[in-house]
């Protein structure tokens, strides 16, 4: 039996649509034989496997790892200055 395209769809919380076009360029990187769809707040996976519930989660991991990553940010800055006593690095 042969792979047959399917597809699935996710809505996205209002609180994470900030996160949502770095989280979704992540997935596509990650899982290129998947097509993604976003229309408001609602994200469409088209391809072979797109209905197994998995790519949801991968998605939805996508996302949040993407939120906590941008959260994290300044502290972490603030940490590597506090530990290497050097602000505002460029290189």
């Amino acid at each position: 039996m042969e792979n047959l395209p399917s597809s699935s769809q996710l809505i996205i919380d209002q609180l994470l649509m900030r996160w949502l076009p770095d989280a979704s360029v992540r997935f596509q990187y990650l899982y290129p034989e998947l097509e993604l769809n976003i229309d408001g707040n609602i994200v469409r996976f088209t391809g072979t496997n797109a209905g197994d519930p998995r790519v949801k989660q991968e998605f939805q991991f996508c996302l949040y790892r993407q939120k906590i990553f941008e959260q994290t940010l300044p502290m972490r800055e603030m940490l590597i200055e506090g530990v290497t006593g050097v602000a505002g690095r460029t290189s």
